[in-house]
């Protein structure tokens, strides 16, 4: 504000306005999850959308610096998701994925595939992987990774990351799941059909 604000004052203000933008930011990612904000549910070409969200998707790993392998299988149908929300789900997952691997020297891998690989044919879903070494998630910790504020992450982290991407799943009826063994966890999404 003046040039003249004594070091400490001025160190206090930039304290201040970093944690009102952080408050900001945090308040628009739970209204936005928390189903304050309209959904627009439209057919989704995976195939299509998935090369052109390609920056934003390998953008955690190459922070991270941990390699991503990609398995997506050619010709899927078209899901029933709001695309945008969606997006942050997946993102939320893949964010998520590439910290885990970074802190155990592990590596990423996302898998998708169509009705009958995974899930049965008859119940026309696309189910979707993301999955990392280098970490697990203990036994008794597995049922609270959706609550908010039960992060396993250092303080820097508010727990909330996989608690929006649960509440996006419910949004849009995708079924949203959790394994974790033999030093490799996997989150999978099984999203229905147009």
């Amino acid at each position: 504000m003046t040039e003249d604000l004594d070091p400490s004052v001025a160190e206090n203000m930039q304290h201040i306005r970093e944690a009102s933008v952080g408050v900001t930011n945090l308040s628009e990612r739970i209204r936005s999850a928390g189903g304050c904000a309209k959904l627009t549910m439209q057919g989704l070409n995976l195939n299509e959308y998935l090369g052109l969200v390609e920056g934003a998707i390998m953008d955690p790993f190459q922070k991270a610096g941990v390699q991503l392998e990609a398995d997506v299988q050619p010709g899927l149908p078209a899901i029933l998701v709001d695309s945008s929300k969606f997006k942050e789900l997946l993102m939320e997952l893949l964010k998520n994925a590439a910290e885990a691997a970074q802190k155990g020297g592990g590596r990423c891998a996302l898998k998708i595939c169509g009705p009958g690989v995974i899930t049965p044919a008859e119940q026309r879903r696309v189910d979707v992987l993301v999955s990392n070494t280098g970490s697990q998630i203990a036994p008794e910790k597995i049922q609270e990774v959706f609550r908010p504020f039960h992060g396993s992450k250092n303080s820097n982290h508010l727990g909330l990351g996989l608690t929006i991407a649960a509440m996006l799943s419910h949004q849009m009826n995708i079924q949203l799941g959790v394994a974790s063994e033999n030093n490799t966890t996997t989150f999978w999404l099984s999203c229905p059909m147009a």
